[in-house]
């Protein structure tokens, strides 16, 4: 199982022993609106929802404009002219690697 799951199941879990434990009722009031009679749980996980979004809404511009540089640096890659690989090194029949046909010796031999 993926660490990912282990940790919503906990997290889900904790939230089940949350809601059950705190069956408490509150009633709201917001300038003109009221409700009556909420539980703490929605209240809470409202709170949370609403922070959640509301720190995408802050981090969307940020988010937007990576995305463009990032399409504007992949269209020019693919526009840019296409460099070749470098050739793979010749290996000889005793698994090392050629030196090429010039070369006369090794570091300390002259």
């Amino acid at each position: 199982m993926s660490w990912k799951v282990i940790i919503f199941l906990i997290l889900t879990v904790l939230l089940v022993i949350f809601t059950v434990q705190n069956q408490l009722l509150l009633n709201i009031k917001f300038i003109h609106w009221e409700m009556k009679d909420v539980p703490v749980v929605y209240v809470l996980l409202f709170g949370l929802i609403f922070g959640f979004l509301l720190s995408m809404m802050i981090q969307l511009p940020t988010i937007m404009r990576l995305r463009r540089e990032l399409r504007k640096v992949v269209h020019e890659l693919e526009d840019s002219e296409t460099i070749e690989p470098a050739k793979d090194e010749e290996v000889d029949s005793e698994g090392g690697v050629s030196m090429g046909k010039d070369y006369k010796g090794g570091f300390f031999n002259e």
